[in-house]
């Protein structure tokens, strides 16, 4: 199966930052072909990997029909790292149900743990190109043969990536661009643009359909990121949501679910680990499947239980029955507008 990424990372400098490029690949080991800075052939293959259905009850007007996961590495990754990231997260969204297409946005992080600050440098001469370079150009690929959903899911510092790029993008590109979900695993992002009248906030909520927010009160990177900045403001990715959140976000706790399935000293005392295993769990993975759905209201997912406050959820240590989280899957229907093809 052919994957699909964009990188900003410089040609014959993998850690400075270039124009985005349009690359494919079939593993992660394996050669990669790279299709130069416009988007026009890399955006024929990503389009002719999705299948065409009526887009009315009479079966005429046929469209092609599909969901988009763009993913955003975090810090201290290297190309080959990212590349490795991007087929364990396919693996993982495929064995829970999900069927759309994955493209990895890959920026120059260092690759280096001492390089922490010049990654985040990087990560804001990147973040335009996530819009300008990937939801933008898709967007306008978006014709009258084309109802392909676009989503962001983000980890760490990528999660700042996104948030400049979401914030910053009026700068670049027409206001009018959406996606539908985002996603943000381990956000290394302060907590305080999340406020409901924070300019970031506002940006989210203009931009996308909902917010998801999975957090790890465990996560030793995220209190070692705090530390580097001074202590100034706490990483939302470990502390969570802040109260005043607007309503399109949600937080999802997975402290309680790490610690049962983490029980060594040795795990809760690994920065990588206690801020990586996310994607290693096939339960993270049916709660990512059932927010990119959408069919379904963040309150009933069976994956999740309410901490009863309102949009807080923990992740259930013991994962979701499966035959719940089968009729949960088979009820969020991607699109109430698609009619699929007769039996």
């Amino acid at each position: 199966m052919t994957e699909f990424m964009i990188t900003t990372r410089r040609v014959n400098n993998e850690r400075a930052v270039g124009p985005p490029r349009y690359l494919t690949f079939d593993t992660a080991a394996g050669p990669e072909q790279d299709l130069g800075t416009s988007p026009r052939r890399w955006l024929a293959q990503l389009l002719a990997t999705f299948p065409k259905r009526p887009s009315n009850p009479n079966g005429a007007d046929l469209v092609r029909v599909g969901d988009i996961l763009f993913l955003v590495h975090g810090f201290n990754a290297s190309h080959a790292a990212a590349k490795a990231l991007h087929m364990k997260c396919a693996v993982g969204l495929a064995q829970a149900g999900w069927t759309g297409q994955l493209i990895s946005y890959d920026w120059p992080s260092n690759g280096l743990v001492f390089a922490y600050l010049a990654d985040r440098a990087n990560a804001r001469a990147a973040a335009s190109a996530l819009v300008t370079g990937g939801v933008r150009v898709l967007e306008q690929a978006q014709q009258a043969d084309c109802q392909i959903d676009v989503h962001v899911l983000a980890h760490s510092m990528g999660a700042f990536v996104a948030q400049q790029a979401f914030t910053w993008a009026y700068q670049d590109v027409p206001p009018d661009w959406k996606i539908g979900q985002l996603l943000m695993a381990a956000a290394d992002v302060d907590w305080t643009v999340f406020s409901a009248g924070h300019f970031s906030a506002q940006m989210f909520a203009k931009h996308a359909g909902r917010l998801t927010a999975y957090c790890n009160g465990y996560d030793k990177a995220l209190m070692v990121s705090n530390a580097k900045r001074l202590d100034l403001a706490p990483r939302m990715g470990r502390v969570g949501l802040p109260d005043d959140t607007p309503a399109m976000m949600c937080e999802v706790d997975c402290t309680a679910f790490f610690d049962k399935a983490y029980p060594d000293l040795a795990d809760q005392l690994s920065p990588e680990v206690t801020h990586c295993f996310y994607f290693d769990q096939p339960e993270f993975w049916a709660d990512v499947t059932l927010t990119l759905a959408g069919g379904i209201d963040r309150n009933v997912f069976p994956t999740r239980t309410s901490t009863g406050v309102a949009n807080r959820f923990a992740l259930k240590p013991e994962g979701a029955d499966p035959a719940r989280f089968t009729l949960a899957l088979n009820r969020a229907a991607s699109s109430p507008s698609i009619v699929p093809p007769a039996p």
